[in-house]
């Protein structure tokens, strides 16, 4: 029996060790699996890593693609056929051809350029590549159908009403506020970041009335309907019991849902921002015609619009290859450089201008015809040279700053008037401050022709321009700067007081440089934007055309301060003047404000 016991025992070992090589061979065979599972997952997870970087890195080629395709047209560029772009070391490389498709839409009066480009661009990111394609159109809207156009932050503030007729765009935030009530009177008012119902230099100032008109079809046909909705301030708000931060505006993200059911639909609610002012600003009740909204910012998708650079308007700017001239110190002018061995060619309008006028640190000037050919003598008693007192440049001091004067009247008898409508002026040796430099236009109440003057220097408008047989007529440049009809050259020096002015009538087109405002520093905004330096008070300055801010002033950087020996506001009769919605009247070598938008992508 104890024999048998053993031998059970000795059965019962056997089998437990059976049993345990099993466990054993089990968990080796289950560890072997969940090693090839997690490595195959591994793996699984890192080519779909892989795949989607790639796929990243694809999408950023079509989007520099893209970018490169408005920002040529813009800059009157050629639109590029390839390039690449790099990112995080690795590199997607993109291609672009045209689609042979070109349109020209008209929208409310604005004729708008439509281009079709093809692009694509392929990646790769540890062994996987990846393609991407899209079809875009590039639009393309002359400058000047905006009424107004910011490239950085747009500020408007004024003190009296104002109303505010035709497309109004930033390409970064908008400050909406008023002394009393802005009426904006328009279907377009876009703004690539938020649209704010307060000051930008004081965030705490949400005041006035701000009336924007609900969409139509064509804002310029009297025939439409003219309805309005009150973007409210902060206390026009919380007089209805509403609270905000600064009124209706891009920060009134949560809405006001007044009986708390959960939605926006009943008496005293107010929608979020990004649903509300698509509804809010539509078209109004019974409208007839296409649908459509006024409003959009962020939170709608608003795209950039590439404007020209800086560099356009400058004298000579750098090339990276090829450059037609080269800096001597000695002389302290750019002179013409051997074929390919220059650094620097001229901008844009100064390359273009059929008249140049350039003035050299020796106060002498010479002008030139497009062909370089040395006119002067037959523009001496149109061109000449001067000085006047501009107290935001002079900043305390009494110095006056040198122009260069055109007589307008007198280019229209020379012969010499510009044969593609395009007039370049700039100097030698400016800087900032009293340095700045400038040209001062005079007796320009009539243009033999569409005309645009073009300086990377300040530009000072004296008297009634472009008010006789009226043209296409603009000036761009690093400042603009209006005078009345009353201002003398001698009227005004450090302590004299302010010149009276006289009403004075401006038909033109501005691109002007500014300031930024910086914390509490305010720039003057829009209502600000083209310079006075007399006491308009009670007196109406009268414009008609468009106004644009796409650059920093350069050279006219003294600081916006308002009273004391600088200038008193005037009477604002401005408007945009919609004599620019036919493309024939436009001034002549207009910019381009270029956007992209999607139409597939795969």
């Amino acid at each position: 029996m104890q024999i048998l016991k053993q031998g059970n025992n000795t059965a019962r070992r056997g089998a437990a060790l059976i049993y345990a090589m099993l466990i054993a061979f089990s968990a080796s065979a289950l560890v072997s699996v969940l090693m090839t599972v997690s490595i195959s997952s591994t793996r699984t997870a890192t080519t779909k890593r892989n795949s989607t970087q790639a796929r990243y890195l694809a999408e950023a080629g079509i989007e520099m693609a893209k970018r490169d395709v408005v920002d040529a047209l813009a800059n009157w560029g050629q639109v590029p056929v390839a390039g690449a772009v790099a990112v995080g070391g690795e590199t997607a490389n993109y291609t672009v051809a045209p689609t042979g498709f070109q349109s020209i839409v008209s929208n409310g009066g604005i004729q708008t350029i439509v281009t079709g480009y093809e692009l694509q661009a392929t990646a790769q990111a540890q062994g996987h590549s990846v393609t991407a394609h899209r079809l875009m159109n590039a639009e393309a809207t002359p400058i000047f159908q905006f009424a107004v156009f910011y490239t950085d932050d747009l500020e408007i503030n004024p003190g009296a009403n104002m109303t505010l007729g035709g497309r109004v765009h930033s390409n970064s935030n908008m400050f909406l506020n008023s002394g009393n009530t802005l009426t904006m009177n328009t279907n377009y008012v876009r703004a690539v970041g938020g649209i704010y119902r307060h000051r930008k230099d004081d965030p705490s100032k949400s005041q006035g009335t701000v009336k924007v008109r609900q969409y139509v079809e064509d804002p310029y046909d009297l025939s439409e309907p003219l309805a309005y909705h009150t973007m409210e301030s902060k206390s026009q708000l919380s007089s209805q019991g509403i609270p905000s931060t600064s009124g209706y505006d891009s920060d009134f993200t949560a809405g006001w849902d007044a009986n708390g059911d959960g939605d926006f639909n009943d008496p005293g609610d107010l929608m979020p921002w990004g649903p509300g002012a698509l509804a809010y600003w539509s078209e109004p009740g019974g409208y007839s015609g296409a649908p459509g909204n006024t409003i959009k910012s962020a939170a709608h998708g608003v795209g950039l619009a590439s404007v020209p650079t800086i560099g356009s308007i400058q004298m000579f700017e750098p090339a990276s290859t090829g450059g037609t001239h080269y800096w001597d110190a000695g002389v302290e002018e750019y002179l013409p450089a051997a074929a390919g061995m220059g650094t620097h060619s001229k901008g844009f309008f100064h390359s273009e201008a059929d008249l140049s006028i350039i003035t050299y640190v020796d106060n002498t000037w010479k002008a030139f015809d497009s062909s370089g050919t040395d006119i002067s003598a037959s523009l001496i008693g149109v061109i000449g040279k001067g000085k006047l007192f501009d107290a935001r440049q002079a900043n305390g001091s009494s110095v006056k700053i040198r122009v260069a004067k055109l007589d307008i009247a007198a280019l229209n008898a020379s012969g010499l008037f510009p044969s593609n409508g395009l007039i370049y002026a700039a100097h030698y040796g400016a800087s900032d401050g009293i340095r700045a430099k400038g040209l001062q236009l005079q007796n320009g109440s009539e243009l033999s022709a569409p005309l645009t003057i073009v300086s990377e220097n300040s530009i000072y408008v004296q008297g009634d321009y472009n008010t006789v047989n009226k043209k296409g007529a603009a000036v761009i440049g690093d400042a603009v700067n209006l005078l009345s009809n009353d201002w003398t050259n001698g009227g005004k020096s450090k302590g004299s007081g302010l010149p009276l002015a006289t009403e004075t009538t401006f038909n033109l087109a501005i691109i002007t440089g500014n300031q930024i405002t910086n914390g509490s520093a305010y720039n003057g905004g829009l209502e600000n934007l083209p310079r006075f330096h007399e006491k308009w008070t009670g007196v109406k300055c009268n414009i008609t055309g468009s106004f644009v801010n796409t650059w920093e002033s350069q050279y006219a950087t003294g600081a916006w301060k308002y009273g004391s020996d600088r200038y008193k506001a005037p009477i604002r009769n401005w408007s945009y003047d919609t004599a620019f919605n036919n493309v024939a009247n436009l001034p002549p070598f207009t910019p381009l404000a270029v956007t992209g938008k999607d139409v597939a992508v795969w």
